[in-house]
């Protein structure tokens, strides 16, 4: 397996980690600093204090004496003691900040990148890792401040205490060190190898919390109990969980070598250091009570440098996981985000001209070629078969998909030179996939705060979409919450009523432009026609298109598209693609037979 590298250098992602926090408190990004020597003085003070005490007593001090030296030297803890809780406690505030201020950064990339980059894996991967990376406890983004922090405190330690135990014997100093830089360099084949192998084991991960949140999700329970997916499930989760297993299974086999290392390194410091002290004292005739200092100072020291060399693996580690949030924010877009020319002012003309579009990793487009005009006010069908590209096409109308090639005009210009939030805002759309949220009706329904939410308009919405009966009956009316799971007194609609709260969404947006990928799916004909009879009156000054999978619905429409493989193999009205005799035609002879009663052949057409 060929190694991976990070694209961005350490001192990049540092400087990059530094700005954000700049700008979330430039008050508490100083104290960041100021945390170090105060740890230090904190540290030093304590050990001085026992060398204090073991001089006034070898040397006979008077109680008195020995009461101001511990007096004096206890004061100077307490208050170094005292600054560093408060400096400590601001900086827990201070991580907490900046971790959600990445989580927010994160976030607002992934709704507002191009929406196609969030169905490509590689995306998908990179959300993943990104994320990964803040919202809990020891996340890369919560623990960056602290880490910074310490790092700074046992650098000014290691020199402070250095300079120190140099007088009294440079080899201690140079075996402490030595063995410490190894201990990082250990510890640093840790992050490493996490970072390199990481894109192995997040696919499972992705797939285990798959299946455990499908699991558990009561509207699926119905097919796996009824059609015995459960035992599929089981297997599939166990199998996924094996191979993910094996991956942590290799990571603590390395980490537990790494984890030997640093014992034998710890082992050889100890010795060489404690065995010279040993020497001062018998050889050399220390004094007890330098012997209390140069004792705590390499214990001092030693934590210093450990403490160091956990900061540098960590801070590598935070060097990792700012990488992968800066790769996750640095996809690049296709659509225009920036400055775009003015929407038009009231509907408009759409033109496609050789588009194509091929999804990422497909060997073969989905649109080929394609090339059509619809007129200003004009209301097309688009129909065919399963797997034709008719929602590709959709997604392409409406921005969320960048053509592979060729380009897409709406009144002359191209897309691109549109801002694409502003872009969106042409289309009301109703998609297959229907999501709401579990909020109230009526901010399903505008979409909208509840505050902000014309009532009216959502009212008329929900009677346009036929689903105001239903809504009017409910104890809190348009007030009432949607997600049973989420709130006790919520409700759950039918597949059906669903649709048509999705479609009086798209009424209250009131769009330029209305499309309606098969909205009507879960309603039967008669329900279906109703909805189409209001959905043509609504369409007048609209360009408009929809998709339905029963083609009589396509009647009142100005031409109906046929589309085949990416490509729109005829194209007229329904009455004269029926006198053609083509796929069309067959197609709904097919269909018509569901639909006729005693031979009444005008039932298929309703």
């Amino acid at each position: 397996m060929s190694r991976k590298k990070s694209p961005y250098p350490f001192f990049s992602n540092l400087k990059f980690l530094f700005s954000e926090m700049w700008k979330q408190d430039k008050k508490m990004s100083v104290f960041l600093f100021v945390k170090a020597p105060v740890m230090v003085l904190l540290s030093f003070l304590g050990v001085y204090l026992s060398k204090e005490v073991v001089r006034a007593v070898t040397e006979g001090c008077t109680p008195e004496q020995l009461l101001l030296t511990i007096g004096s030297i206890s004061l100077g803890l307490i208050v170094c003691g005292v600054c560093d809780k408060y400096l400590s406690a601001a900086l827990v505030q201070f991580a907490m900040v900046n971790d959600l201020h990445m989580e927010i950064v994160l976030l607002d990339k992934t709704v507002t990148m191009d929406y196609e980059n969030l169905e490509n894996p590689e995306g998908l991967t990179k959300l993943a890792k990104a994320m990964d990376n803040c919202g809990s406890d020891q996340s890369t983004s919560r623990i960056a401040s602290d880490t910074i922090a310490s790092f700074l405190a046992n650098a000014a330690g290691i020199v402070s205490y250095a300079g120190i135990l140099t007088v009294l014997s440079p080899w201690i100093t140079l075996t402490v060190i030595a063995t410490t830089i190894a201990g990082f360099f250990l510890l640093k084949l840790i992050g490493k190898w996490n970072y390199e192998h990481r894109d192995c084991w997040k696919t499972y991960d992705r797939k285990l919390n798959y299946l455990a949140t499908n699991s558990g999700d009561f509207q699926r329970a119905k097919d796996m109990r009824l059609y015995q997916m459960t035992h599929w499930f089981l297997d599939v989760f166990a199998q996924t969980l094996s191979e993910r297993t094996a991956w942590l299974k290799k990571e603590q086999a390395f980490g537990f070598k790494v984890d030997f290392g640093m014992a034998a390194l710890s082992f050889l410091r100890e010795g060489i250091t404690y065995g010279v002290l040993v020497f001062l004292i018998f050889g050399r005739g220390m004094s007890a009570d330098d012997f209390v200092l140069y004792f705590g100072l390499i214990g001092g020291f030693a934590t210093w440098l450990l403490g160091l060399a956990n900061n540098l693996e960590t801070l590598n580690r935070l060097h990792l996981g700012f990488t992968e949030m800066r790769e996750y924010m640095d996809i690049s877009d296709r659509q225009n985000h920036g400055k775009g020319i003015p929407l038009p002012a009231e509907t408009f003309s759409i033109e496609f001209q050789n588009v194509c579009y091929r999804y990422a990793k497909s060997e073969t487009d989905t649109i080929h070629d394609l090339s059509f005009r619809i007129e200003k006010g004009e209301k097309i069908a688009i129909v065919g078969l399963n797997g034709a590209g008719k929602t590709t096409l959709i997604k392409l109308m409406c921005g969320l998909y960048t053509p592979t090639s060729g380009r897409i005009l709406i009144d002359g210009k191209p897309v691109s030179d549109y801002n694409i939030a502003d872009y969106y805002s042409l289309f009301s759309v109703v998609f297959q996939e229907i999501y709401m949220l579990p909020v109230s009706i009526a901010r399903n329904v505008s979409a909208q705060t509840e505050r902000r939410a014309d009532e009216s308009r959502v009212i008329d919405a929900l009677k346009l979409a036929g689903l105001w009966e239903k809504v009017s009956s409910l104890p809190d009316g348009i007030q009432t919450r949607l997600i049973k799971s989420v709130y006790e007194d919520a409700v759950d609609f039918s597949g059906g009523e669903m649709q048509k709260l999705a479609l009086a969404r798209a009424l209250y947006k009131d769009g330029k432009a209305l499309i309606l990928d098969e909205p009507t799916a879960a309603l039967d004909p008669i329900a279906e026609s109703r909805i189409y009879e209001e959905y043509n009156r609504m369409a007048q000054h609209h360009t408009s298109v929809f998709i339905s999978h029963r083609l009589a619905s396509t009647r009142f429409c100005d031409r109906i598209f046929f589309l085949e493989h990416g490509k729109i193999v005829e194209t007229g009205t329904h009455d004269q693609l029926l006198k053609q005799g083509g796929k069309y035609a067959k197609m709904f002879e097919m269909q018509s037979h569901y639909y006729r009663e005693e031979g009444n052949d005008h039932d298929c057409e309703r």
